[in-house]
């Protein structure tokens, strides 16, 4: 349950980082970011905000972890 939590949680992140990353300044403003913090900030923002919750999906899932494709048979 705590796993769907933090998956949840890091999926969010990532949707705000990508909106902020990608999106024009003009819908920035337009959703209620202060219209006099520069386009820059904004998009420097939303990619740290990217690699932080792409950083918590893949240590939530794992996804570093060697894989163990073969059992060692040592008797």
């Amino acid at each position: 349950m705590a796993n769907k939590l933090i998956d949840i949680f890091g999926t969010i992140l990532l949707f705000i980082g990508m909106f902020l990353a990608f999106l024009p300044h003009a819908l920035h403003t337009a959703v209620g970011l202060d219209e006099k913090t520069p386009h820059l900030k904004h998009v420097v923002t939303g990619i740290i905000l990217v690699v932080i919750a792409l950083g918590i999906l893949i240590y939530n899932n794992k996804a570093l972890n060697p894989i163990k494709r073969f059992k060692s048979n040592a008797n």
